[in-house]
């Protein structure tokens, strides 16, 4: 028995060792496969892929010459905390108040307003609340054709003026005239008048104002030299009258101002001759002693 089992392996190991052979050294049929019949199968050989890619660079090596690069600052220390002693009582912490700016005020329609619109600035007036003023001035009289039909009057005067508001100011005026009367004499009067003047708007620079008054004066009539019919005479006379006017201030600066106004007056005698030897008489034989005319003035103020 043994020696049948020790001769059946003999034969089956001589059978097999040339089938191993064969099967080793036969050809592959294709990747993946083997030929029918076949014991073992070799792999086909993995192709080699080409890179799609390009290679990477490599970085460029440091310079040595070049300064070492500064080490990171150090980071900042941890915040420390004081812890509260024993038996320290805190007041709690106000709630946190977030503040949003209210809607933008649209003005595209003219209905629409904008309540913190700020009003301009008011205009400072150009005259103060309360000034003096001293006022230069030209005039020219007009007392009618007059007997000679040369009359004709000018001269000029200076007057003080206080205002204690912008309304409303006191003048006092000194003025000299001269030149030939309505009776055609030679006529030097001087007068001191003293008048009220109410400004209508004293805000603007072109003020208007309306002035009245009274006042007094003195005149000195004499015969005209160049008249040799005429009787020689030296005669004076006092006057005691009214007057009234409109006029037109014009301020250039606080300190300077342009005048112009129109004054009417109307006068009597109040002399002691005036009863006895009245002034004007007509053809008819009628007599007076009360004159009146107008006056024409033109100046400058000067105001402090």
């Amino acid at each position: 028995m043994a020696k049948f089992i020790v001769s059946s392996s003999a034969l089956a190991l001589v059978l097999a060792v040339p089938a191993i052979a064969a099967a080793q050294s036969a050809p592959a049929a294709g990747p993946g496969t083997c030929p029918p019949g076949s014991w073992f199968c070799a792999s086909a050989p993995e192709q080699q892929v080409a890179p799609t890619e390009a290679p990477a660079r490599l970085a460029p090596l440091p310079d040595p010459d070049a300064a070492p690069p500064l080490p990171p600052p150090p980071p900042p220390p941890p915040p420390r905390f004081r812890r509260p002693p024993p038996g320290a009582t805190y007041a709690p912490r106000p709630p946190a108040v977030v503040y949003q700016p209210p809607p933008p005020i649209m003005l595209d329609r003219p209905e629409m307003a904008s309540p913190y619109e700020v009003a301009p600035p008011r205009r400072r007036p150009v005259s103060p609340g309360r000034e003096w003023g001293l006022n230069l001035h030209l005039e020219g009289a007009s007392i009618g054709t007059g007997y000679e039909h040369d009359t004709a009057m000018g001269g000029g005067g200076a007057g003080l003026r206080f205002k204690p508001n912008r309304y409303f100011g006191l003048e006092t005026d000194l003025d000299f005239v001269g030149g030939h009367g309505y009776v055609g004499d030679l006529r030097h009067e001087t007068a001191l008048t003293f008048n009220g003047l109410m400004f209508l708007n004293p805000r603007s620079r072109a003020q208007v104002y309306l002035l009245a008054g009274f006042g007094w004066s003195w005149a000195h009539s004499q015969n005209d030299p160049n008249d040799p019919s005429a009787s020689p005479y030296n005669l004076n006379y006092t006057y005691f009258g009214g007057q009234a006017g409109i006029g037109l201030e014009l301020r250039l600066t606080r300190v300077l101002a342009l005048n112009v106004d129109l004054r009417g007056f109307v006068r009597s005698r109040t002399d002691q001759l005036a009863s006895s030897q009245p002034e004007f008489t007509n053809a008819q034989g009628q007599t007076t002693n009360t004159s009146g005319g107008g006056l024409f003035t033109a100046g400058m103020t000067l105001y402090f």
